[in-house]
């Protein structure tokens, strides 16, 4: 079985679009573990409503705590072999989770996307070979499935503390343990770009957690110059969204925790749309 671990909150837009792809899988052995992060609107009647009719729904509600905490809790109640993760906003083919569950490894991964944004669509293949590849341009959780088993027995969760890195935390991890990766270009993954989402924001002194988790994968593989690239990429991504009259502040940290890291004005974000 797939247990397929949606965190929710306040996404009454898009949320039916999103549930509606999952329970309409050509996978019928699953479970839909829907995390109520304390949503404030409608969310949480539509979850109730889609769990009404299809038994396959599990909903969770918690005080508002983050993504990370609210995938962390879909973890805990997992019980299918493999788990999967999809945002709220996004929705998927019908075949995507039947692909994927085809092949048996560590970690199963397509490299077909749809990025959505403005009402127009633009396709996004990833074009990922080995591990270091899958670390600088896939390091993202939602195009994947993962074996439970393997992520117990190396302790692998999501960062608690929000932040825009917290992805990072789980996949890094995830993808340096691996004994297995299965790479397919079949089902469709397809990410919305919304007002306030990652791509647009603009940071606040709250994200300098940033520090503390690079630091964390810096740990998992130290001297390992594909780690040092990666700590690079994100915190140069995180430095261009960065309000303006903090980055002096964060440059400084930086300085003394990564030393061998340079912050460019000019960081090109093409990797990550």
């Amino acid at each position: 079985m797939l247990s397929i671990i949606i965190p929710v909150y306040n996404s009454e837009k898009y949320l039916k679009e999103c549930l509606t792809s999952v329970s309409n899988q050509t996978l019928k052995d699953i479970e839909i573990i829907c995390v109520n992060d304390g949503s404030k609107d409608n969310s949480l009647k539509i979850l109730e409503e889609f769990g009404a009719q299809d038994s396959r729904f599990r909903i969770i509600n918690q005080e508002n705590q983050g993504q990370g905490y609210a995938r962390n809790a879909g973890l805990e109640a997992a019980k299918g072999d493999y788990v999967g993760f999809i945002d709220s906003d996004d929705y998927i083919s019908p075949d995507f989770y039947e692909k994927l569950y085809s092949y048996k490894s560590d970690i199963v991964l397509t490299t077909k996307r749809q990025y959505l944004e403005n009402g127009k669509f633009r396709t996004k293949d990833f074009k990922v070979k080995d591990k270091n590849s899958l670390i600088m341009k896939n390091c993202n959780i939602y195009n994947k499935i993962y074996r439970k088993d393997f992520l117990i027995k190396n302790n692998i969760k999501f960062y608690g503390k929000t932040n825009p890195a917290e992805d990072n935390y789980f996949s890094v991890q995830a993808i340096l343990k691996a004994d297995s990766i299965k790479i397919i270009n079949e089902g469709t993954y397809f990410y919305r770009v919304v007002e306030g989402s990652t791509i647009h924001k603009t940071y606040s002194r709250e994200g300098f957690e940033i520090l503390n988790i690079m630091k964390e994968i810096k740990g998992f593989a130290p001297n390992t110059k594909i780690l040092d690239s990666k700590i690079k990429q994100e915190l140069n991504s995180f430095y261009k969204r960065l309000e303006p009259d903090l980055k002096p502040e964060f440059k400084s940290e930086v300085e003394k925790l990564f030393p061998n890291v340079k912050l460019k004005e000019k960081f090109s974000l093409k990797l990550f749309r």
